[in-house]
């Protein structure tokens, strides 16, 4: 590319400006440094445009390795899926019964801005607390657990 602007102005200066020295003017010399100032300009678009090619290539790999990055993932995912289903369906669920005669012990509340205050009973204190962020999520608040109180009745 350094080369583009030397050989330029070799054939520009080199034979005509030698052969007719006498008859150049000061406007054709001007005229021609003018032409050499474009020829600059125009080379260095072109490396402009040969770095930002370079960079756009790059970008497009980086774009397929996320992609493929992606797809892996997503396979993990679904793997992931299939072996905590089979898990779960080999396992048997455990079943709690409750006395008819006994009560709920503990009870939980929780007060938020979009769904408002709510509360819930169990047989014991995780049982309330699932019951509640259960209506709190149904409900579409903002549910966290440290935001939950509970007692024992």
């Amino acid at each position: 590319m350094r080369s583009l602007p030397l050989l330029i102005s070799l054939a520009l200066f080199s034979s005509p400006v030698l052969a007719h020295d006498n008859h150049r003017t000061a406007e054709d010399l001007h005229e021609i440094k003018r032409e050499m100032v474009k020829l600059r300009k125009e080379v260095h678009a072109l490396k402009d445009e040969n770095q930002e090619a370079d960079e756009m290539r790059k970008l497009k790999k980086e774009v397929v390795r996320l992609r493929k990055d992606i797809r892996s993932m997503q396979d993990l995912i679904v793997d992931l899926q299939a072996l905590v289903e089979g898990q779960s369906n080999n396992a048997q669920p455990e079943v709690v019964l409750h006395p008819v005669k006994e009560r709920p012990r503990w009870a939980c509340y929780m007060k938020d801005m979009r769904a408002g205050g709510m509360h819930s009973k169990g047989f014991s204190e995780v049982e309330a607390k699932g019951k509640l962020l259960e209506t709190c999520s149904t409900r579409g608040g903002v549910c966290f657990e440290n935001r939950i109180t509970c007692s024992a009745e």
